[in-house]
């Protein structure tokens, strides 16, 4: 059982000293997407005792993205069970008390069990918030997935919150950043993969990109996730100018952190739909998302400036088909007014 949760006199009916968030799991790129409001509730409710818990997966909040949620999020529980079957106690949560319990998941099964739980005051999306204590008053499902959350923590503390959408990356990583990306020279970021090949423009239209901001005096910079590792020798011969910093020997701190702050020495990114694609926006810099059947608003980044590309204004519905031509049109538009 884990530690009670801490409780405080209450000065109102309202106040809320502990908040359990649950989610079914925490890919990078929605943890990326919720992390403002996150940030912004607890600057807003310091003394927060706040709890998240991913049910049915892993969560990054307690790996790779934890240094940006210490003394942020109190309580990390991942892979918990909670809400994936009917007949299961409630651990590791029982018998916890919480002032507020957002179930952020729809499905039935996860929000039975968390109004199971005692409580204040519950905010459930479900069946349109009909188990809700509170519900919005707005169309909440059309809402992209960082307002989604933030009306959520709005609704448990009954006020409003200020996401702005810098993060606390550690010094460290900004410090190796500048010395893997030196000031001067104008960088491109280009991040050509992502999690399924479908959403993936074709490499060679982001070699082409590549030499294009070479022949512009600029300076191409490649982000590879995991599953793109063995592409690094045939882009580093075909561009050889062109910059691979996650891969130099110098980069001795490496992740998503490295990314972000990488990202933040960009002029402008340009990348798939794609966790790569979140971390070049939560850099803060513009960033060009190429998208093909895939819904570009409901997981639009919160971080600044984007310019999305759809293979549907093309009369296509796969993202290979967008051309280079109009891509560079894009991306000059924007050098060009910086």
């Amino acid at each position: 059982m884990g530690p009670a949760s801490p409780k405080k006199n209450h000065t109102s009916p309202t106040e809320v000293a502990s908040l359990l968030f649950h989610t079914a799991e925490d890919l990078l790129g929605d943890a990326l997407i919720k992390l403002p409001s996150i940030l912004a509730l607890k600057r807003a409710h310091p003394d927060l005792h706040l709890v998240w818990n991913a049910g049915q997966g892993s969560s990054v909040y307690a790996n790779v993205l934890k240094p940006l949620i210490d003394g942020v999020i109190d309580e990390v529980h991942q892979e918990t069970g909670l809400g994936t079957r009917w007949t299961q106690t409630l651990r590791p949560f029982w018998p916890r008390h919480f002032d507020c319990i957002i179930a952020s998941e729809r499905r039935l099964l996860p929000t039975l069990a968390l109004h199971r739980m005692a409580h204040q005051t519950f905010i459930a999306p479900m069946g349109n918030f009909r188990l809700s204590t509170r519900r919005p008053d707005m169309d909440f499902a059309r809402l992209p997935l960082h307002r989604q959350t933030q009306v959520l923590l709005e609704m448990a503390m009954e006020t409003k919150l200020t996401p702005t959408p810098e993060l606390p990356i550690p010094v460290a990583y900004g410090q190796l950043a500048q010395e893997l990306l030196p000031p001067g020279p104008c960088y491109v970021g280009l991040a050509p993969g992502a999690g399924g090949k479908d959403k993936c423009w074709p490499l060679a239209h982001f070699i082409a990109v590549a030499r294009a901001q070479l022949a512009n005096e600029r300076v191409p910079v490649f982000f590879l996730g995991p599953a793109e590792r063995d592409w690094l020798q045939s882009l580093q011969s075909a561009l050889p100018q062109a910059l691979f910093p996650e891969s130099d020997p110098r980069a001795d701190l490496r992740g998503p952190l490295l990314a972000i702050a990488l990202a933040a020495r960009l002029r402008l990114g340009l990348a798939n739909d794609s966790g790569v694609g979140h971390l070049l926006a939560a850099g803060g810099k513009p960033l060009v998302a190429l998208f093909g059947r895939t819904n570009p608003t409901k997981f639009a980044p919160p971080y600044g400036e984007r310019s999305v590309i759809r293979a549907q204004e093309f009369g296509a519905q796969g993202v290979a088909e967008i051309p280079v031509a109009h891509v560079l049109r894009v991306m000059e538009g924007i050098l060009g007014a910086r």
